[in-house]
């Protein structure tokens, strides 16, 4: 799966933080769109993989894309999965999309197994520079991208412990991780 140039090193570093976690097998990808870091991470770890979007023509396109990972049309806010079913939750620029991001945290937090992880990478919030990214379908979204002190204040109000948020080195995009 092609990682696009300025998320592939976060990437690259979620992906390593999850290997390093060797009990850490079941990840589960909110907001899973075509299922791009579904996909990889799944290439990349041989872990089990589930991909979660509402979007039926997102997840149908996804189901095209690997026979690997498992995708469903589901919302992020409340997902039809057991308590403690996953050990990480992922998410890769879907996460200002998330209609109750807040619920979608709450929700990734009775998601994880105890000690589990989220990682989010998204778009950063009120940095000038990322204008040159949008087109005009893109800018519409730029309201909704959160701050990293926003993002790490949601983190913190869901329960998660030991968050971190690194920039890319656009300063563009940034890796929220947190732990249950």
């Amino acid at each position: 799966m092609t990682l696009l140039k300025n998320e592939a090193k976060l990437v690259k570093r979620l992906c390593a933080r999850v290997e390093a976690e060797e009990e850490k097998r079941k990840i589960l990808d909110l907001g899973c769109g075509s299922g791009k870091l579904a996909i990889y991470l799944s290439e990349e770890t041989g872990y089990a993989v589930t991909g979660v979007d509402p979007s039926r023509e997102r997840i149908e396109k996804a189901g095209e894309e690997s026979s690997s990972v498992t995708f469903e049309v589901q919302p992020a806010e409340e997902t039809a999965f057991a308590d403690s079913t996953f050990d990480v939750v992922v998410s890769l620029k879907s996460w200002h999309e998330m209609v109750d991001p807040k619920a979608a945290l709450r929700e990734s937090m009775r998601l994880l197994t105890e000690g589990g992880k989220i990682y989010i990478i998204d778009w950063v919030g009120g940095i000038a520079h990322t204008k040159k990214y949008f087109t005009m379908e893109t800018r519409a979204h730029a309201k909704k991208y959160f701050s990293m002190e926003c993002l790490r204040e949601m983190l913190s109000e869901a329960g998660f412990t030991d968050i971190r948020i690194e920039l890319n080195i656009e300063g563009e995009l940034m890796l929220a991780e947190g732990q249950k």
